[in-house]
């Protein structure tokens, strides 16, 4: 009897490794297969998300970054995390819109943030689309260099030659059409090149592109052990008040998607002119309205 029952604790002590040996695999390798009752450490309900890319001004002598507060929004995005449905839908908002400022009135919409910093960005982000913002990110340009570098390098397609050269901004861009494997410093300026016909539009397009191929290969299993080290560069170099374990949470959901489940959209419009404000994009109020009740 005695020997039954330690046979009967050693099979369960068996059964208890292979079931963690198990769902650790699945975790790291298929963590969608999880059912959701036995995830832990994931979103459960939908977020939408404010992420400001930062305008940083270069000695064009020293290509030192020069000292300065809140200045114009380089790229305005909002995403919509929907772990309900499995979807990460992302939309871009050009810098050129020309928007209510709620106090300053007719501006673009980058200039929110120099004459009322993060939260007036907000109100009028809010304004425009109908939308409540739940979270921020406020990226600085170096995160991006860094967060590529620490993967290797990433591998995307670059639709046409880039060049241009522009010391203020700390930009020498030479990148060839076709598959590349851009380094830190050559992705940033892929996602910052607007040089050509399509201007800011086509630039938006291509952040996009990164920010998907970005969000897959951090959730690669093998990049896994790198996520110390990705939070360590998100912490010196992103501003956010998304707390420590909800990051967590956001990036382990982030491993659940498949490329089909990111959706991207852009706020269209009519290229116009104003007297102060120079050239400007009057946004598509009605299509905008539609995108965002219908996907975020």
């Amino acid at each position: 009897m005695k020997k039954k029952r330690l046979d009967l604790i050693r099979l369960l002590a068996l059964l208890t490794v292979f079931t963690a040996i198990v769902y650790f695999y699945v975790s790291i390798f298929a963590p969608r297969l999880i059912p959701k009752f036995f995830r832990i450490g994931v979103m459960r309900r939908p977020v939408t998300i404010l992420v400001l890319g930062t305008d940083v001004t270069f000695d064009a002598n020293t290509g030192e970054p020069l000292p300065q507060s809140d200045g114009r929004t380089d790229s305005i995005v909002l995403m919509r995390i929907d772990p309900v449905h499995y979807k990460l839908n992302i939309l871009s908002i050009p810098r050129d819109s020309f928007v209510n400022i709620p106090g300053y009135g007719m501006q673009k919409i980058n200039a929110a943030n120099v004459y009322g910093g993060l939260e007036l960005t907000k109100k009028t982000i809010t304004a425009l689309t109908g939308r409540p913002i739940d979270y921020y990110l406020k990226v600085n340009p170096y995160a991006t260099t860094k967060l590529v570098d620490l993967l290797g390098g990433i591998n995307i397609y670059v639709e046409k030659d880039m060049y241009y050269v522009d010391k203020a901004q700390n930009l020498n861009i030479n990148l060839k059409q076709g598959w590349r494997k851009l380094s830190g410093r050559e992705a940033q300026g892929y996602i910052r090149f607007r040089h050509d016909a399509y201007g800011d539009i086509g630039r938006m397009g291509r952040q996009q592109q990164f920010l998907e191929t970005l969000f897959k290969s951090f959730t690669r299993p093998v990049n896994l052990l790198k996520a110390p080290l990705a939070f360590q560069i998100a912490m010196k170099y992103i501003e956010t008040d998304l707390s420590f374990p909800k990051i967590i949470r956001l990036a382990n959901f982030t491993r659940m998607l498949d490329m089909k489940d990111i959706r991207t959209f852009t706020s269209s419009g009519e290229v116009g002119s104003s007297d102060y404000a120079g050239s400007i994009l009057v946004p598509d109020k009605p299509y905008l309205r539609q995108v965002v009740k219908d996907y975020f």
